[in-house]
């Protein structure tokens, strides 16, 4: 039986093996892209290790209470811990008060088990707060971690885990996944697979919310606009975030538009006669004028200016000037 979980089988298989052969870790670490199953991976591998009535070693049966509960993450063994939203601050109150009741007998399973979601938000306090329990882990506990990077986190945080690293599926594979589990027209899921650049659990969440897909690709679209603009127009675009409560929303544009630059630097290095994994296939026009225009360095040089805006914006930099300072330094074509 599978945990169904899409383009992971090699960790489903470790972990599984894991759990039959009595061999868990105290600690694991969960890294890919957001969107790619970090923590439904990690769930299932609770469910198996919670499971009253595994049908076999590593497995879970779904039914029981122990599965319906964390199906519905109301499970009293169970403990996340996570920023109040993505690209915010993890703090150390949170790690201690989970920690505490790491320190407490199980209820109803066999461990205690603390699930860090996007643990590269924690600040520097957190973590450290966190190497105690790595470092002397209680017999009847497990600490699961999640995070973008193993980079991300303090090297001794990631050295006392076991590090599952998850990789993109295979666009066709993808694909192919959603025709079935969706329903969906072969394009249709070939673009939500490009889209999600192999990111299964976005990709599904996409597949469900089909507004959403045209707000991403309209982001895009701003972007294309802005490499035509002059100063002005580069200058208005960048007023709409001069409100600090448009955090969230300049976040997500910049990560909309390293996607977008990343397609860009594909097709001026490869040409358009060559299938490239590129994510807005909506685009594609538009993206193969603007790349035939430019050149590989052009792109790759705004690509790290946007990854630099983004280190500036979690370290709480003024909203508009840095979108003024981003947008100035696009080149113009």
């Amino acid at each position: 039986m599978s945990w169904n979980v899409w383009g992971h089988e090699w960790a489903e298989a470790l972990l599984k093996k894991h759990i039959a052969g009595g061999l868990t870790r105290h600690a694991y670490l969960f890294t890919g892209a957001p969107g790619i199953g970090r923590r439904t991976l990690a769930l299932a591998f609770v469910k198996a290790l919670y499971c009253q009535n595994p049908p076999e070693p590593g497995e879970f049966c779904g039914s029981c209470r122990n599965c319906k509960q964390l199906e519905k993450l109301q499970h009293t063994d169970l403990f996340i811990g996570q920023a109040a939203a993505p690209g915010e601050t993890l703090k150390i109150d949170t790690v201690r008060e989970i920690q505490h009741n790491l320190n407490m007998q199980p209820y109803a399973a066999p461990w205690r088990t603390a699930l860090f979601l996007r643990f590269e938000e924690a600040n520097l306090n957190a973590q450290n707060a966190l190497l105690k329990t790595l470092e002397e882990p209680t017999p009847l506990s497990k600490l699961l971690l999640t995070a973008s990077n193993e980079n991300a986190l303090l090297p001794t945080i990631s050295s006392r885990c076991e590090v599952i690293r998850l990789r993109p599926m295979a666009l066709p594979e993808l694909a192919k996944k959603l025709e079935a589990a969706r329903m969906m027209l072969p394009d249709d899921a070939l673009r939500l697979a490009h889209l999600s650049a192999g990111r299964a659990g976005y990709a599904l969440s996409l597949a469900d919310n089909p507004d959403e897909v045209d707000r991403i690709v309209s982001i895009a679209s701003d972007g294309i606009e802005m490499l035509n603009a002059d100063t002005l127009q580069r200058f208005a675009y960048a007023a709409a975030f001069k409100d600090v409560k448009k955090r969230p929303v300049l976040r997500e544009t910049l990560r909309i538009w390293q996607s977008l630059f990343r397609d860009l630097l594909l097709l001026s290095a490869s040409g358009d006669e060559v299938e490239l994994p590129i994510s807005f296939t909506d685009l594609r026009d538009s993206l193969t004028q603007l790349a035939g225009k430019g050149s590989p360095e052009i792109f790759r040089k705004s690509l790290s200016e946007i990854n630099r805006m983004i280190m500036y914006l979690n370290a709480n930099a003024n909203l508009q000037l840095l979108a003024e300072n981003l947008l100035l330094n696009f080149p113009n074509l």
